[in-house]
């Protein structure tokens, strides 16, 4: 009786388990990409729920900045799947670079964002593993690290709407925001 109540017991929550795993699985057809895949995602950066809490804290002395207008410079943009900042894309980081370097007052949020293939969670790290990634293309290009704060959002906030490559590609960024 004990050996069938354990084992019971064991097949319960084992079924417990791969349900709850199956229920973290994001949903989709030939291509969704799951949690399973990508298994080497730790705790990159830091990120707090901004459904629930707000926007991240803020880190620094950036918190006290107010933002300013930073619609002339152009996103950079992400393979699928990467964080590598491609050669073509440098020149949009050198002209934030000469901005910083000109205006000393001034500091920015790197913003990462992803397409919505993949986790949540997988997407998270990878707009900060991004925002990252630019964050050392300044911090090369001479701009001191106190001035950069890097934000994940992931899926969260899509440049444009659609699941097609398209669409992908145009999510797949870092944004910058100016604060002075």
């Amino acid at each position: 009786m004990k050996f069938t109540a354990r084992l019971s017991l064991r097949l319960l929550l084992l079924s417990l388990l791969l349900l709850g795993s199956a229920c973290r699985r994001k949903q989709g057809g030939e291509g969704a990409i799951s949690d399973s895949m990508y298994s080497d995602v730790g705790g990159i950066g830091q990120f707090d729920d901004f459904e629930q809490f707000g926007l991240p804290e803020t880190r620094g002395g950036i918190e006290n900045m107010t933002a300013v207008d930073s619609s002339a410079y152009a996103p950079v943009y992400f393979a699928f799947d990467s964080y590598s900042v491609a050669s073509g894309e440098n020149s949009k980081v050198r002209m934030v670079a000469s901005n910083l370097q000109s205006n000393r007052g001034q500091a920015v949020i790197l913003q990462g964002h992803t397409d919505e293939r993949g986790s949540r969670e997988y997407n998270i790290a990878l707009g900060e593993r991004r925002a990252l990634a630019v964050r050392e293309v300044l911090i090369s290009m001479g701009i001191s690290p106190d001035r950069i704060q890097t934000l994940s959002y992931g899926e969260e906030l899509p440049a444009v709407a659609g699941s097609d490559e398209s669409a992908y590609s145009l999510n797949r960024r870092v944004e910058f925001q100016l604060m002075q």
